[in-house]
């Protein structure tokens, strides 16, 4: 037969032990390498996914703290409750009664609910800065859920001592109260 030299058969053990390394780092090594990588990968996502769940827990705690101190200032404020009535007493306890220029409630269900949400927008005309924050800080520190949510401001007057506010305040109603949410 076919007899090899000394030469050949080490050429070809090392030929062999180089497809069997090459096999072993091309089906075993990488594909590991490949999977680990991919593992990491997916802990850091699943990691970011666990720090925003925490944050949107923390969050839905502190939604659901605020409701709760909704509907205790709610039940706390009795079925005669009316915002308008509330903001038009506290605009003479605040001693801009005077400057109102026009009080505009608007009411809207909430779906799903048995609530209703009851605006009331307030424009006051030239008024002072203590008036209008006196009247700002009594709406918002009342037991009674009422808030302000949005603000404008222009000056007024010859010489810009007034101001003129637009502001909108907000509460929640319970549906059977209905007809007194204003």
């Amino acid at each position: 037969m076919f007899e090899l030299s000394k030469r050949d058969k080490k050429f070809i053990a090392a030929g062999t032990v180089f497809l069997v390394l090459f096999s072993l780092v091309r089906f075993v090594y990488l594909p590991a390498v490949d999977k680990r990588a991919t593992l990491e990968k997916k802990v850091v996502s699943k990691a970011r996914d666990f720090e925003l769940m925490q944050t949107l827990e923390m969050t839905y705690r502190q939604y659901a703290k605020n409701f709760d101190q909704e509907k205790e200032a709610l039940k706390k404020r009795g079925p005669n409750f009316t915002l308008f009535s509330f903001l038009e007493s506290l605009s003479s306890k605040s001693h801009v009664k005077k400057n109102v220029a026009y009080m505009k409630p608007f009411s809207q269900d909430m779906e799903n609910s048995d609530y209703t949400l009851s605006r009331v927008t307030v424009k006051l005309e030239q008024v002072y800065l203590k008036g209008l924050v006196d009247f700002l800080v009594r709406v918002e520190t009342s037991p009674h859920g009422v808030s302000v949510v949005s603000l404008s401001l222009t000056k007024s007057g010859d010489k810009g001592q007034f101001l003129d506010a637009v502001i909108e305040t907000q509460t929640l109603a319970l549906k059977a109260e209905k007809e007194n949410r204003f």
